[in-house]
């Protein structure tokens, strides 16, 4: 593990950042505490932060290190998780809420990079970019593969407009396509805004000629897609997958991949992170993948970081934050951890 240990004027604070990340940010975060950074390649299990973690007043992450209970009750001077991006699946929010610890994320810091990313997979798995790739370093010509898809008059079915899906959904008309949508929380006022006609979810996947996830991941929308969407899905539909790995279930999309039940899938986001190098589904031809970086632009990045470090300054300053997921911790917060 590597320690950055500039101390900043609030001695005695630290803030332990547990990916690395930029500089900048630190500056920030070296206004109230000493910032300590962790490694690069490799969660954190529970014994590992609750050795080296449990001195600390502030916890930075992504969405790669669990942080439990058990850690947070072994942290006794912790105040703050702050999540670079999303809203966190890997943090006990009740745990925290309970012991007067703030989870706070940076909702919109990534949303612009996260719907471009969306709509460089559709047109990749429509333009066969990655087969037509290998194909031609095997020497192969035009004549020799599929023809490519047209995204233009094609159904684009959105399944969340929230901020992500909404930006998508707002770069879909200069491709001429009939956008769909499904969203409980969102109006039909703003769907109409965004030209996306809402319809049922199960409408939705049986008329899409593409498939897009841009929702949470909760008790309701895991496994959204199953073995009997799948399968109401066209044959000739994509799925893309840049929102969360357990909205899929993963065996079920295996076996309609390889069966050709649809006919591919662009998966960024995946059920288990990071990856193995024999994941079954590399080996299918109708699949692209990425590492889970569509919102890994260095403008999104650098939103997070920035973000996610003034909120911990706001907190170690006594201030609220302002991107607060349990807001009730101000009740539970213990005298010890100020």
């Amino acid at each position: 593990m590597s320690e950055d240990r500039r101390p900043g004027p609030s001695v005695g604070k630290i803030a332990f950042v547990l990916e690395p990340s930029d500089g900048v940010s630190h500056d920030i975060l070296r206004q109230v505490a000493e910032v300590r950074v962790g490694r690069r390649d490799g969660k954190y299990t529970e014994e590992d932060l609750l050795a080296s973690a449990s001195d600390v007043d502030a916890l930075l992450i992504t969405s790669r290190d669990g942080v439990s209970r058990r850690v947070m009750e072994g942290c006794r001077r912790l105040r703050i998780i702050a999540k670079y991006g999303a809203r966190p699946h890997n943090v006990d929010l009740q745990a925290a809420t309970e012991l007067g610890i703030a989870v706070t994320y940076t909702p919109g810091s990534n949303q612009v990079s996260v719907a471009e990313h969306a709509l460089m997979m559709i047109l990749a798995l429509l333009k066969r970019l990655a087969p037509s790739m290998d194909a031609q370093k095997r020497g192969q010509w035009r004549n020799d593969l599929l023809p490519t898809t047209e995204l233009s008059g094609k159904v684009v079915g959105i399944v969340g407009l929230g901020q992500t899906g909404s930006e998508l959904a707002k770069r879909l008309p200069a491709f001429e396509v009939t956008a769909v949508g499904f969203d409980p929380w969102v109006s039909r006022e703003r769907a109409e805004a965004l030209k996306v006609r809402m319809v049922s979810l199960e409408d939705l996947i049986s008329i899409a000629d593409v498939v897009t996830l841009h929702c949470d991941l909760n008790r309701e929308t895991e496994h959204l897609i199953n073995r009997q969407r799948l399968h109401q899905m066209k044959r000739c539909a994509y799925l893309v997958n840049t929102a969360r790995g357990g909205l899929v279930d993963t065996t079920a999309l295996r076996d309609a991949l390889a069966e050709s039940r649809i006919a591919g899938a662009a998966l960024d986001v995946f059920e288990d992170e990071p990856t193995a190098a024999d994941n079954p589904l590399w080996r299918l031809a109708n699949v692209i993948h990425t590492p889970h970086m569509a919102g890994v632009s260095h403008e999104a990045t650098g939103r997070e970081r920035l973000w996610a470090a003034e909120e911990v300054v706001r907190v170690l300053t006594g201030q609220p934050p302002k991107y607060a997921l349990n807001p009730d911790y101000v009740r539970h917060r213990d005298p010890a951890r100020r």
